[in-house]
């Protein structure tokens, strides 16, 4: 019994001293990933139990997302944004059915989480601003109707969307098009 643990331990200290290498690098994490998780711990420390529910939510839909069948590649910044705008649309609805319930305190606590997620989106494109562009497109395309919102909306296709809601761009494409 003695001999095989004495045999038996070279090869354990062995197998802990090795190393794998790869030459692949490693996924660069998005800043905005590495913001909120720095967020969590501020609100941690400073006991801001609101700000740590909302922004503890953003990772909680985060990994949810990873974890679905329609997970993205890579998450990027973009994404994250994505995520951050759905969240805030499904409170600005929480918000409408409390207004209509007469629950005014549920309503302004959902407006003050809008607040605290609206700091990590960037600053959205205006309607001017996406008409432009709309366009702009529609010119170099040579759109003439309804017809070319495929063509116009494949090379729109570029925006980004934290910036510029596909939706919007939609109904601007629809509008420009329709006014051809």
């Amino acid at each position: 019994m003695f001999a095989r643990s004495a045999l038996a331990r070279p090869f354990a200290a062995a197998s802990r001293a090795c190393f794998f290498y790869t030459t692949e690098a490693a996924p660069a994490t998005p800043q905005l990933l590495l913001r909120i998780k720095a967020d969590v711990k501020d609100a941690m420390r400073s006991r801001d139990k609101e700000r740590l529910a909302v922004v503890k939510g953003i990772l909680s839909d985060l990994t949810y997302l990873e974890k679905s069948p329609q997970a993205p590649e890579k998450v990027t910044d973009s994404v994250i944004q994505v995520l951050i705008q759905k969240s805030i649309k499904r409170r600005q609805e929480s918000v409408s059915s409390f207004e209509s319930a007469g629950r005014a305190e549920q309503a302004a606590q959902e407006n003050k989480e809008i607040e605290m997620l609206k700091v990590y989106l960037p600053q959205a494109m205006t309607e001017q601003e996406i008409e432009a562009e709309v366009r702009r497109v529609v010119e170099e395309q040579g759109a003439t109707g309804a017809k070319d919102m495929g063509k116009v909306m494949k090379e729109l296709g570029g925006l980004d969307p934290a910036r510029a809601p596909k939706k919007i761009v939609s109904d601007t494409v629809k509008r420009v098009l329709a006014s051809l």
